[in-house]
């Protein structure tokens, strides 16, 4: 009970990790060789390959033995070895159906009466041990993984404008509710000239760290080529041979760009295989469609086929991800389409493009019941106000 107390208390230590592990060891061989007169023993754990983790009263040749039978086993295979004869005694420590560990322990000057209870006690502190190793190796892995999730949503949130304008002419909110640490969704606004700015949205299938460096890349290709361009269809074209070579078929992107002209007020868009976002004026909607498919399908596209709209003076444009008409209720009917054009007219003179994606967020809430949300939810809406002639 003393070494299993002292043991115990080594567990709790507050000690690199290194440091920590070599104190248990210590207490857990004292415990061992001097309190139940175990004369040799070899401790073989598993990281990326089997190590030998303690061992005494051992010699190289054993040691070099037993690591290649071990590193040989498969998972369902017994640990046969006779290095020490009869009295060698074989112990796997099994979690989940996975071998964690091999010990192999010489209890011969053990008084027989007394083996049954130290070979109890051993195997029993020897899986306390090994098991705690292994928690202490996931919470690490766990800490790894959710360092790099966070320098992973950094990155994705610097994707997005620092602010969006809002002024005599236009007027842009943007919301974005990841579904987990990293997505997939990226909005955009890029002023070219006083009179001529481009606008988007893009979702990549998937999720994750592997969906936002794709989005990363295809950010950085927007920025680069977006002035170069002499059309939408050139760009279009452009970005479709970049993610293609990028997600090598793998994944793709939806997307929608426009380019609108304050004194025009035409809007020239196309869309990628994007929902469709929505132009209304005094309740008529307009269905911005007009384009090709997902970037990165093909390798080339099949097709382009750019919009072009007049833009009436108070109209407004609200683009989306599948986010939000993807949305279920309790009973698994989706939010839909329908449901999103109905609300939209019904709630059009908002007097604030925020305030109107607050009660559009808060309706999909109340949708959904108890479900949770499966998918990242991104808004990017604008008011044309027209008062520059």
């Amino acid at each position: 009970m003393h070494w299993l107390l002292q043991i115990t208390k080594a567990v709790t230590y507050d000690l690199n990790d290194e440091q920590h592990l070599n104190e248990i060891l210590k207490y857990y061989q004292k415990a061992l060789q001097e309190a139940l007169k175990v004369k040799k023993l070899a401790l073989f754990t598993r990281q990326d390959k089997w190590k030998c983790l303690l061992n005494y009263g051992t010699d190289d040749n054993f040691l070099s033995q037993a690591t290649n039978i071990i590193t040989q086993l498969n998972r369902e295979d017994q640990l046969a070895f006779d290095g020490w004869g009869e009295n060698s005694i074989k112990f796997s420590v099994v979690r989940k159906n996975r071998i964690l560990a091999y010990l192999i322990y010489d209890i011969s000057f053990v008084p027989i009466s007394e083996r049954n209870d130290v070979k109890r006690f051993i195997e029993t502190i020897t899986s306390l041990i090994v098991v705690f190793y292994e928690n202490k190796k996931i919470a690490e892995e766990k800490l790894k993984a959710a360092a790099e999730l966070e320098v992973a949503r950094q990155m994705q949130n610097m994707l997005f404008p620092d602010s969006l304008p809002d002024n005599d002419d236009v007027e842009f909110h943007a919301n974005y509710l990841p579904h987990a640490e990293v997505g997939g969704d990226y909005y955009d606004y890029i002023q070219l000239n006083p009179d001529e700015f481009v606008f988007c949205m893009a979702d990549v299938s998937g999720k994750g760290v592997p969906a936002a460096l794709l989005m990363s890349n295809f950010q950085a290709n927007l920025h680069a080529h977006l002035s170069a361009s002499s059309s939408l269809t050139e760009l279009i074209n452009m970005l479709n041979e970049k993610v293609y070579k990028s997600a090598k078929g793998e994944k793709f992107i939806t997307f929608f760009i426009a380019r609108f002209n304050i004194k025009t007020k035409e809007l020239h868009y196309v869309n990628a295989g994007h929902n469709p976002p929505f132009l209304i004026h005094d309740k008529v909607v307009y269905m911005l469609n007009e384009g090709t498919t997902g970037l990165g399908m093909f390798e080339q596209l099949p097709f382009v086929n750019p919009g072009k709209v007049y833009v009436p003076d108070n109209a407004m444009l609200i683009c989306y991800t599948d986010g939000v008409t993807d949305t279920e209720n309790d009973e698994e009917n989706e939010f839909g389409v329908e449901r999103l054009r109905e609300f939209l007219v019904a709630n059009l003179h908002t007097s604030r493009i925020e305030a109107l994606h607050k009660l559009l967020i808060n309706t999909l809430i109340s949708f959904k019941q108890a479900r949770n949300f499966t998918d990242d939810i991104t808004l990017l809406s604008c008011r044309f106000k027209g008062k520059k002639v």
